[in-house]
C-alpha cells in the first residue's frame, strides 16, 4: 500500500471523513516492535502510522481506540484527560482498552466509572497485548463485514447493557443476579443514577439499593459534579 496514502488518511484522524482500508487496522507507531503488533499480524493486516495523535488504533473507519497500560491506569488524572479529549474531539465510536491486573484493578474501577458514567465511553478490560490484538481483529472483521452485508448486525463493543453490567458489577456487594434485575428495569446508567431509593429497593432490596446509590454519589463527587 502507498504509505503516503496512509499518512494522508491519518493526518487528520479526528475528522469525520477518515476511511480505513478494508481488512486493515491502523496502528500508531508507538506500538512498533511490540507483542501486540506481532499478534495482530497473525490475526489481521496492521498498517503502522506515525500520525495518529492521541488514538492508538483504528480497527475500522467507525472506531477509534485508546489503549491504557497498567502505568496509564495508575496515573488516573492524565488518563482521564486523555479519555475526555478523545470523547470531545473524535467523532467516531470511541473505546478504551485497559490492562486489568492485580496492580491496576482499583484504578481500573475508578477509570471505568468515570469513562462510562461521565463520558459514555466503554472501557474494555484486556489481560495482555495479545488479547487486545485479538479484540482489534474481531472489531475490524465485524465492522467491515457489516459494511458489505447489510443483513449482518453491527458489532458493538460492548453493547450498552454489557457496558452497564460491567460498571454495576464494580459495586461491592452487587452480584450478577442483582445486576440483571437492574438491567431489566433500567436501560441506561443515567436512569439508574436518578432512581429513587424506593424504586431500587423494590428491585434489589434496601441494602443493595443503598450501595448502588452511594456508588453513583461517590462517582459524581470524584468527578467534581457535587
Amino acid at each position: 500500500m502507498n504509505t503516503s496514502y496512509v499518512t494522508q488518511l491519518t493526518a487528520n484522524a479526528i475528522q469525520k471523513d477518515v476511511r480505513i482500508p478494508v481488512g486493515s487496522v491502523i496502528v500508531s507507531d508507538k506500538w512498533a516492535n511490540t507483542e501486540l503488533l506481532t499478534a495482530l499480524k497473525k490475526a489481521g493486516r496492521p498498517i503502522v502510522s506515525d500520525d495518529l495523535g492521541l488514538v492508538d488504533f483504528y480497527p475500522s473507519s467507525n472506531c477509534a481506540v485508546l489503549y491504557a497500560t497498567e502505568g496509564d491506569l495508575i496515573n488516573e488524572p492524565i488518563l482521564k484527560r486523555k479519555i475526555t479529549k478523545l470523547r470531545k474531539n473524535n467523532c467516531k465510536n470511541a473505546y478504551v482498552f485497559a490492562e486489568l491486573t492485580q496492580v491496576s484493578k482499583t484504578h481500573y474501577d475508578c477509570i471505568q466509572r468515570f469513562s462510562v458514567l461521565e463520558l459514555g465511553v466503554p472501557v474494555l478490560p484486556v489481560a495482555c497485548q495479545s488479547e487486545a490484538a485479538q479484540l482489534l481483529a474481531a472489531m475490524e472483521h465485524t465492522e467491515n463485514s457489516q459494511q458489505h452485508n447489510p443483513f449482518l448486525l453491527k458489532w458493538r463493543a460492548p453493547p450498552s447493557s454489557s457496558a452497564m453490567a460491567t460498571a454495576l458489577k464494580t459495586i461491592p456487594g452487587i452480584g450478577e443476579v442483582k445486576v440483571n434485575a437492574i438491567l431489566r428495569k433500567y436501560h441506561s446508567l443515567k436512569s439508574v443514577s436518578e432512581a429513587t431509593m424506593a424504586d431500587l429497593t423494590q428491585i434489589v432490596g434496601a441494602a443493595a439499593a443503598s450501595k448502588v446509590l452511594n456508588f453513583f454519589k461517590q462517582s459524581r463527587r470524584s468527578s467534581g459534579q457535587f
